[in-house]
């Protein structure tokens, strides 16, 4: 029972590792001050051919945007792109993630776009840290709220099936010493069964007491699915925009409640 416990729990944890896709994976938008966040990602038969398809979509979306063709440029994840008009639009890749699928390989871009050139950028940040808080208490949660809910799973259901293993096999351990008072002529059998199960409870005892202690080391130390922070620059709700008009350039404050 232990051994097949041990081989499902270290195949589901090898799954969930490989499968810690970020969060902003899924789909992603944010509309800010000076700023929008999005998600573009594409597919390709080389990871440099889906991230020059994936940078393509960006261009090809200003382009249906604002109605103008875009030549791109990109120096260390900051992009600016032209227009024979000399309109520029400048963004920047917050986060990449790269994954084979089916024979190809596909790439997610998170992508801040500034509203005018002139703008500056909203501190943004991916993050794989989390703060678990007492979460580690209960098995499984501190992994669940980190985005790894496959771990979470395990991690509840090792400790939930070592103490009903516990449980079981002290109950026929009890049985077995009663029988022994009982039938006496079959004591010798009877405790043999008695001490195969007590060293059964026994094992599934220092089973849970591993898989809690694991989870409290696993929910304080182990890191999550990447997400996504936004700070405010500019402390508690207040943003600053600049504004550009032909008649008029100044600034704007707005402070969300």
């Amino acid at each position: 029972m232990m051994r097949n416990l041990l081989v499902i729990t270290l195949l589901c944890l090898s799954v969930s590792a490989w499968c810690q896709k970020p969060s902003w994976t899924n789909g992603y938008h944010k509309d800010l001050a000076n700023s929008y966040i999005d998600v573009y990602s594409a597919v390709g038969n080389t990871e440099e051919a889906a991230r020059k398809m994936a940078l393509q979509r960006i261009v090809d979306e200003r382009s249906r945007a604002t109605g103008r063709r875009y030549s791109i440029n990109e120096t260390n994840g900051n992009i600016s792109m032209n227009s024979q008009d000399e309109l520029t639009v400048k963004c920047r890749i917050i986060d990449e993630y790269h994954m084979r699928q089916y024979g190809s390989y596909k790439v997610y871009m998170l992508v801040q776009m500034a509203k005018h050139p002139d703008y500056a950028y909203e501190q943004v940040n991916v993050t794989d840290r989390y703060s678990s808080g007492a979460r580690f208490i209960v098995p499984g949660w501190a992994q669940m709220y980190k985005g790894q809910t496959l771990k979470g799973v395990v991690m509840l259901g090792g400790v939930v099936a070592c103490g009903i293993g516990a449980v079981y096999c002290e109950s026929n351990r009890s049985d077995y010493k009663n029988k022994m008072k009982e039938q006496p002529q079959f004591a010798k059998d009877y405790n043999t069964k008695a001490n195969n199960y007590e060293t059964a409870r026994n094992i599934c005892i220092g089973g849970a007491a591993a898989f809690y202690l694991w989870n409290i080391i696993d929910g304080i130390a182990a890191k999550g699915k990447k997400r996504v922070i936004i700070k405010n620059s500019y402390g508690g709700g207040l943003s600053m925009t600049p504004i550009f008009t032909p008649d008029v350039s100044g600034v704007s404050f707005a402070y969300n409640f």
